[in-house]
């Protein structure tokens, strides 16, 4: 059953004297003036009922003779109340979209050059960070206190903070000095965005060698940076950003395009509402050389995405982004030194 059906149920069924109505028309079929008169209604005022009752497909109508007999649809009311109020399949895409944005966003922000800045104080958003480090366990595979360090330590040094508050929150199970995670058959799907990373014996390492492990596994797994674009197929416009994750951010774009919702500019929105999602495409214009932790990513970043739009323009007829805020952009990255002038 479609969203709308089912709001247009609920709504038809929330008026007492359609749900008169419909309690006599249960019993047998009846013309318009015989249920006029049999609740005091008068016809132009059953009629309005029968209109909004027909229109969430409750009773249907029809002709005999001079007369117009209505009759309740017993396929509707053979449906359960679950299957009434059930979350369509769109409604549960759009929802977990939002979701994992959601988290996406907070492992951009807390996540950086491939290790964990700090813990958030939320609790909400703290579960999001701690459950990268629960997916770095095999399920029902059996670790040592060593071994749980030697997972923990390449993306935060605080290990015993991460360790106790995997167990506090259920994420992983302990006995004795023995540590796993379940394998629960019903547990949501997480897309782990930190990728799975052993350093046998970490434990024992001196804080140098641990930081050099750290430096290395971020060159292995960060994700792709740089520069990407939106275009319009029909009239050639595009839209010019920069990410620190390419990936996450092309699906998080296609599935705005898909939802039909976009947040971040609002010309961009005008034409997908004209011509719609299947206009539109994403590309990689340009990927940012990996930066040694410590590097000023969001500099390097904001320096390419000016190269980007003042090589290819996409203001007015163009484009989506504006010229004000590249101006603006390209002298305050100029006072710093960042990118020259002329």
């Amino acid at each position: 059953m479609k969203t709308e059906q089912s709001i247009a149920i609920m709504k038809a069924l929330s008026d007492q004297s359609r749900l008169a109505i419909i309690n006599s028309l249960l019993e047998r079929s009846q013309y318009v003036e015989e249920i006029a008169k049999r609740h005091g209604l008068a016809a132009s005022t059953v009629s309005f009922h029968l209109r909004k009752l027909e229109q969430a497909g409750l009773v249907s109508s029809r002709k005999e003779q001079y007369y117009v007999v209505i009759q309740a649809n017993d396929a509707i009311f053979d449906t359960t109340l679950r299957e009434i109020v059930s979350a369509p399949t769109a409604g549960r895409e759009l929802q977990d979209g939002r979701m994992e944005e959601y988290r996406h966003k907070v492992l951009e922000t807390f996540f950086r050059h491939g290790t964990l800045e700090k813990l958030p104080t939320q609790h909400k958003k703290r579960l999001i960070v701690l459950e990268q480090f629960a997916l770095r366990f095999e399920p029902e595979h059996r670790y040592s206190e060593q071994e749980v360090t030697g997972l923990i330590m390449p993306l935060f040094d605080d290990y015993c903070t991460i360790r106790r508050l995997l167990v506090d929150e259920g994420l992983i199970r302990r006995e004795g000095a023995t540590y796993w995670r379940e394998n629960n058959d019903g547990e949501q799907t997480i897309q782990q965005v930190v990728p799975l990373q052993i350093v046998k014996g970490s434990g024992n390492m001196p804080k140098e060698s641990r930081r050099a492990d750290i430096k290395r596994l971020y060159k292995q797994s960060a994700p792709d940076m740089g520069i990407y674009q939106i275009k319009n197929k029909i009239n050639g416009r595009i839209y010019i950003d920069s990410s620190t994750n390419l990936e996450g951010t092309r699906n998080s774009r296609l599935f705005q395009l898909k939802m039909g919702k976009i947040v971040f500019n609002h010309e961009l929105q005008k034409d997908l509402n004209e011509f719609g999602a299947d206009n539109f495409e994403y590309s990689v214009l340009d990927v940012l050389e990996k930066p040694e932790p410590g590097d000023n990513v969001e500099r390097q970043l904001a320096a390419l995405e000016l190269h980007w739009l003042e090589k290819l323009q996409p203001f007015g007829e163009r484009g989506y982004n504006s010229a004000k805020a590249f101006e603006r952009n390209m002298a305050q990255l100029q006072l710093q030194g960042v990118v020259k002038l002329g």
